[in-house]
């Protein structure tokens, strides 16, 4: 019994410790230097979290999705500062997954003042973090095919 806790606790105190590390974000075309985003850097904009229900290839797919909007993510980082009038409407940005799978949205489609469809970067689901990291939510889309998980680059272009 000795023997079992003394070999329970070298194996504990030899195994090293996983620290899971915070999900990051590379923002690029914004600026001179790309922005590093990690759900620590945007703790201060406005939180947003929606029920959201779209198909996917397996199904329905529901969830109580909570992140922040991208555009309140570029207005923080003054994206279109400088710019002529209603210059941001000539970009686009590019959306890149871990797997390569890419998806191009306008800014005109997530302008408030214009297109205004909402797009949540999640970090969380149904209250846990969402597994490798952001994922893209659209709201009103019916489909799932823009809902883009395991981001590693948005390219503004």
């Amino acid at each position: 019994m000795l023997r079992s806790l003394l070999i329970l606790v070298v194996m504990l105190t030899a195994a090293p410790i996983a620290r899971a590390q915070e999900p990051t974000i590379e923002i690029v075309g914004v600026g001179a230097q790309a922005i590093k985003l990690s759900p620590q850097s945007v703790s201060g904009l406005p939180v947003a979290e929606r029920d959201v229900t779209f198909q996917t290839s397996k199904g329905p797919s529901s969830g109580h999705y909570k992140g922040v909007l991208f555009w309140d993510v570029l207005q923080a980082n003054k994206a279109f500062d400088g710019m002529e009038h209603n210059g941001e409407l000539k970009k686009t940005f590019l959306v890149s997954a871990k797997d390569g799978y890419q998806i191009a949205f306008s800014i005109g489609e997530i302008h408030p003042e214009f297109g205004n469809t909402p797009l949540i970067l999640a970090t969380e689901v149904d209250g846990k973090p969402i597994e490798g990291g952001w994922r893209i939510v659209v709201l009103g889309d019916k489909r799932g095919a823009r809902a883009i998980h395991d981001i590693t680059t948005i390219e503004l272009r």
